[in-house]
């Protein structure tokens, strides 16, 4: 039998932080990360083990973050 596809409520929350903007993503209410601008890049950052990644763009963050949490999920 095949598993049927769970949804699940991704969303992304623009705040200011040190006047820099930030992205925080939650999964439901759950924050599982954030996007932070670095000069003329990117840092994705996991809110669970503080993993940081170097990304291009802010999409390019997003998706890191997404890609790590459900890597490692438990």
């Amino acid at each position: 039998m095949a598993k049927k596809d769970k949804k699940i409520e991704v969303s992304v929350k623009d705040i200011e932080r040190h006047q820099q903007p930030v992205q925080q993503i939650f999964i439901g209410r759950r924050l599982i990360g954030e996007v932070v601008t670095d000069k003329e890049r990117f840092k994705a950052i996991l809110t669970a083990d503080q993993s940081e990644f170097n990304v291009r763009s802010q999409e390019e963050g997003l998706e890191m973050v997404l890609q790590q949490y459900h890597l490692h999920q438990r």
